[in-house]
């Protein structure tokens, strides 16, 4: 009979679980990396909370703009029409708002920022690399993701 683990209070922490005004909460992993100090960055005009804030911000358009691209597989009536938007005036803002930022972002940096801040996942790294050569990935990673929100965050700025 196989016995079922728990998870402790560091495997919850580790995972981005928290506890929030009373609440249970799943940080992403944008908030994951602020909180290990990883959205640090010397010499630029901004710093870690303002990268998180911008950070969510381009996280909540991306959803808005997608939200209506969702569909289900099962259709009522086989004849639609495609004449009429119901896209709200918030969704369509929010899409503008992704997209210059989109643009805004150095093709260098994007892959990265595409990956914490969108997919929430890992940079992946090269299984040949050694431990020191994983840390200075990780470590190129942060810089590139900063320098990319640090474009997106000049872009919500501007407008």
């Amino acid at each position: 009979m196989k016995h079922k683990q728990y998870t402790d209070r560091e495997d919850a922490l580790a995972k981005g679980l928290i506890k929030k005004n009373g609440c249970f909460y799943k940080q992403t992993l944008l908030e994951i990396w602020h909180n290990k100090g990883w959205l640090e960055l010397k010499n630029s005009r901004y710093g870690a909370d303002d990268r998180l804030r911008f950070g969510l911000k381009f996280m909540l358009d991306y959803h808005l703009a997608n939200r209506f691209k969702l569909h289900s597989g099962f259709i009522f009536n086989d004849k639609i029409d495609s004449s009429v938007k119901n896209e709200s005036m918030e969704s369509l803002d929010a899409q503008n708002r992704y997209r210059r930022a989109v643009r805004s972002v150095p093709p260098e940096f994007w892959p990265v920022v595409r990956r914490v801040c969108l997919e929430e996942k890992e940079p992946i790294v090269p299984p040949q690399l050694s431990e020191r050569q994983k840390t200075y990935f990780y470590f190129l990673c942060r810089i590139d993701l900063c320098r990319g929100l640090d474009r997106i965050i000049e872009t919500y700025t501007k407008s």
